[in-house]
């Protein structure tokens, strides 16, 4: 009977040993990062930007392939870089200064720049809001966050596949010319890929 209580507790034992043993983790795959769209008020695409590495962007029927950083992209016979210091990433067309973007990656700010430090675009976030300025530090735009996509109200534009309020106003400033918003926005996807 000893011998029989001894078993029955061995083979619990060993029940139990099995059962403590933790689940193998499944491998999670991130979700693909969506296209980020900006559409006019009739719902129409007017630019995309594809969070990839290169980052690819459109505006019109102009496209540029950017990598980096620093950044580079060829559109023709035409080469846009970028290159960065302590004062923000001064945007080059083959090798003529265009404008200087600064800061680069903040979460709250952003502002293009022309030649003579007069800034093309300000952004500054606060909640879910985003004010946009112009050189004289009047407001131009708002960008609003809700419900999963961000709205502009002059222009009217939706901006949807992202949360970047900053991003967002870049890729839609109608003040810039459309290589340097598409620069700039794919600036700031490829330094958050190089960040996470």
């Amino acid at each position: 009977m000893y011998r029989c209580c001894l078993l029955a507790l061995a083979t619990l034992a060993g029940c139990q040993d099995k059962s403590s043993e933790a689940p193998k983790p499944v491998p999670v795959t991130p979700a693909p990062l969506m296209d980020v769209q900006v559409l006019d008020d009739k719902g129409s695409v007017v630019a995309d930007l594809k969070q990839t590495r290169p980052c690819r962007a459109t505006i019109g029927a102009q496209e540029i392939i950017v990598g980096g950083p620093p950044i580079v992209s060829t559109i023709g016979a035409t080469t846009w870089s970028g290159v960065s210091d302590i004062n923000g990433t001064t945007l080059t067309r083959n090798d003529e200064r265009i404008a200087r973007v600064f800061p680069v990656g903040d979460a709250a700010s952003g502002a293009v720049f022309d030649l003579h430090g007069v800034a093309q675009a300000r952004v500054n976030v606060t909640g879910q809001t985003a004010a946009v300025e112009n050189g004289a530090g009047a407001t131009v735009r708002r960008l609003t966050l809700a419900a999963g996509k961000i709205t502009s109200d002059n222009p009217v534009l939706t901006i949807t596949g992202t949360d970047d309020l900053i991003l967002a106003a870049l890729l839609s400033a109608p003040e810039l010319l459309p290589e340097v918003r598409m620069l700039a926005a794919c600036e700031r996807v490829l330094l958050k890929k190089d960040r996470s």
